[in-house]
Parts: structure tokens; sequence; C-alpha cells
């Protein structure tokens, strides 16, 4: 499931955006629509990049501010264009349990992971962002453009999949690269929130790439981190 979800990440989330300043108030539809474009072309471009690396994760889950697993895993793009991920950790040990307690606690498990494949389901509605939906949204005009202090301007959508929701890009305009991405949701009900961040960096050939992911289920108390680091380039 955590899988489906990075590999979603990783496809859509390295995009280095071609955008200038911000443009007027009464111009700011007309500013979205045409940066489009650049969404698709910088995504394949930044992705195709990628694809040269191999690197670490990290990924640690925890249940009401308790750590429940953490793993490392070594990653890389195959042939089809999916991650492959090897593990470089030990599986965790798991406890012998019987009877009553045993069922409960696999009725327990299957919930929470259905609950978590809803989730990932949900996401990936948002990521990667997809140009029909960006256009839509320029046209409603539920987008904006604002200052996020020096060279750097946010690009934000409301409404983006769901009434009420929030997608946000920060974006460093003299890089010509996007810094953050924030996700504002819920599932069936407002009060069932569901947030992501993910902070990008710069290697040094200028390749943008996802550093550190986070994923916040408030209503099951869940955050998944996820931390990539050791980027190496792979031998041809």
């Amino acid at each position: 499931m955590k899988r489906n979800l990075m590999n979603a990440l990783s496809m859509g989330f390295a995009l280095c955006l071609t955008l200038a300043r911000p443009a007027s108030t009464q111009d700011q539809k007309q500013a979205v629509q045409e940066k489009v474009a650049a969404f698709k072309q910088s995504t394949a471009e930044n992705q195709k990049a990628l694809r040269q690396y191999g690197w670490t994760e990290n990924t640690q889950l925890s249940l009401k501010g308790e750590v429940k697993s953490t793993k490392v895993e070594a990653c890389r793009y195959g042939p089809d264009g999916k991650v492959q991920k090897t593990p470089l950790s030990a599986p965790p040990e798991k406890k012998e349990m019987r009877g009553l307690k045993k069922r409960v606690v696999e009725k327990k498990t299957d919930e929470m992971k259905d609950y978590m494949e809803r989730v990932v389901s949900l996401i990936h509605r948002y990521v990667p962002p997809q140009p029909e939906l960006i256009k839509a949204d320029a046209a409603a005009g539920n987008t904006s453009l604002s200052p996020q202090g020096p060279g750097a301007i946010q690009l934000q959508f409301k409404n983006f999949v769901k009434s009420g929701d929030v997608v946000s890009f920060t974006l460093d305009t003299a890089a010509k690269a996007i810094r953050q991405l924030k996700v504002d949701t819920y599932m069936d009900e407002e009060k069932e929130t569901v947030t992501l961040q993910v902070d990008f960096q710069t290697l040094p050939d200028g390749t943008n790439y996802a550093a550190t992911k986070n994923l916040n289920v408030a209503a099951k108390q869940i955050v998944v981190n996820i931390t990539a680091s050791n980027y190496q380039k792979l031998a041809n």
C-alpha cells in the first residue's frame, strides 16, 4: 500500500516549473492557464533525469505517537518506469498470539489496512497532479499566485478534487523548481482530515527530487514519514 503511494509520489512530484514573476490579480487566471503546459513538459524531463539514479528510502509509520514500524529500502526505477525497492532492513518480528486476542488484533489490522488503502486511493487523485484538473480549477477561478518571500511564489488550487480542499506548490523562481507541495483534504467527512507535505531538494546536476514526505491521517492518528537520501547515478 505504501509502496503504491511512494511510486505515485516519485513519478509525480519531481516538478521543475518554468514560472516567471506572479501576474497581477486580474491576469492570474490567464497566467495559470499558460503554465499548464509547463507541468507536463518539465515533469517528463525531470522524471527522465531521475531514472538515472538509485537512492535509499527510510519509511517510518507511527500510530498514536508510537513508532510501529521502520524499514529501509534501496530504490531505483525499473524498465517499466516503476520504482523497484529492495529491503535493506530485517522485517519486524511477529508476536505470537492465540485465541480471541489474535482474532481481535487481526480484525483491527485488516480494518486499518482497508482504511489506509482508501487514503492512498484519495492521495492518488492529487498526485501526480492531473493537467485536466489544473485547467478546470483555473477556469473556475479557484487558482491563485502569491509571493512567499524572496525568490519564491505559491501556486494554490482550491476545490481541486473535493469541495473545500487545498493543493499548494511553493516554487523557487530563480532555480525554476518546486520546493514544497501540500495537500489538505479529507475522507468521507471534513473532520476526517488527511494532509500530505512533500519537501524537495535539488541534486548537483539540477535534478529535483522529493527529499521528505509526511502523510498525516488525523482521524486514525497515523503518521507516515519517508526520507530519501544517498542519491547516486547508476552505471549504464
